[in-house]
């Protein structure tokens, strides 16, 4: 069942002679489940279109739509909203709030609209990570792997219909790196859900079942590994 369309998406940034087309009319379609890896050097637009994809920004041209949501409609009030229940982000850095026990911001989105968590999905999601013993920690009481797990367990507390990952593993060393990629195949495999990573290193890229390579804008590859 497909849970993502991308429909000619096209994003030009400056103006006159100092135009940069980032995205050069992206069609995509990504079906509930997958793990996908989306590869590609700096500036190849990966990042902008990550941003897009999480209702962060807007395409020039073109249509992206989520989990039968066309977010081309949304105001910035609804596509705040539609971010924080339908898409769950994790980026380099891990972006926790320094007073916040590791509980308190694995919890902040559903705080936000004021929602009880369901427990066994909360210990389900915090024993896959890995982090159940981690709970009651601060930030700066955790590693970088460990941060960036609370980080992963924050995107998917509320059942995203799309985990988008920007760079997860670029702040971290080899050892963490791979904790991390295992972890977001856990979170495919174990909770079904929905990923698409944004990468450099094709060493992770290489994790995911299917790897689409960018380069100047456009989709040059689309490769089905398993």
């Amino acid at each position: 069942m497909e849970i993502l369309r991308c429909e000619g998406v096209r994003k030009v940034y400056g103006f006159g002679g100092s135009q940069v087309t980032a995205l050069d009319g992206i069609d995509l379609s990504v079906n509930r489940g997958e793990f996908v890896a989306v590869l590609g050097a700096s500036g190849s637009g990966k990042s902008t279109l990550l941003h897009i994809l999480g209702s962060v920004d807007k395409p020039d041209a073109g249509k992206v739509i989520v989990d039968g949501t066309d977010l081309s409609r949304l105001s910035p009030a609804q596509a705040a909203v539609f971010r924080r229940r339908k898409v769950g982000l994790v980026y380099q850095f891990y972006n926790l709030i320094p007073t916040l026990t590791a509980e308190k911001n694995i919890l902040m989105p559903l705080a936000l609209d004021r929602k009880k968590p369901d427990k066994e999905y909360f210990d389900k999601i915090t024993g896959s990570l890995g982090i159940a013993d981690k709970l009651g920690a601060l930030p700066n009481q955790l590693s970088g792997g460990q941060q960036q797990r609370v980080a992963i367990a924050r995107a998917l507390i509320y059942r995203p219909a799309l985990l988008l990952a920007d760079e997860p593993t670029g702040n971290l060393d080899q050892k963490n790196s791979r904790e991390v990629a295992d972890m977001l195949k856990l979170s495919n495999r174990n909770l079904e859900q929905t990923i698409l990573l944004i990468t450099h290193d094709e060493k992770i890229a290489m994790e995911a079942e299917r790897v689409i390579t960018l380069e100047d804008g456009r989709i040059i590859s689309d490769e089905r590994r398993r």
